[in-house]
């Protein structure tokens, strides 16, 4: 008797996917930030929140936009292959001293807008 065994193999290939975290602070807590990939919104991130997505790979540029206002991130260059998993966490590049004080704005105005950064971790 012969056994006759097919294995089947999947060629589909493991999806690259990003995490994007937000890192839980008061300023801004109450509004949500929006998340575009290559000029393409993907979704929102709430205050202290982390969120998922499955993507192409290759080379994108990501960027946060505060919901409500100009305030933004400048754009973040990755590249990502098949089946990586890379975690981002974006955060404002001011504290509580500058919001008490209205730096922020000063900051903001001189920045375009450019007050959120996004680093890999």
């Amino acid at each position: 008797m012969e056994n006759t065994y097919n294995a089947q193999v999947s060629t589909t290939p493991e999806p690259a996917i990003i995490e994007v975290y937000r890192i839980s602070r008061w300023v801004g807590a109450l509004c949500a930030c929006k998340v575009y990939l290559d000029d393409t919104e993907i979704g929102r991130i709430s205050n202290g929140d982390k969120q998922k997505y499955e993507i192409t790979s290759g080379l994108h540029e990501i960027r946060i936009k505060m919901n409500w206002s100009f305030l933004k991130s400048r754009p973040f260059s990755f590249k990502i292959k098949d089946g990586d998993f890379i975690r981002l966490r974006f955060d404002f590049t001011f504290g509580g001293f500058a919001t008490f004080t209205s730096w922020w704005m000063v900051k903001a105005i001189f920045s375009g807008g450019k007050v959120i950064k996004i680093e890999q971790y």
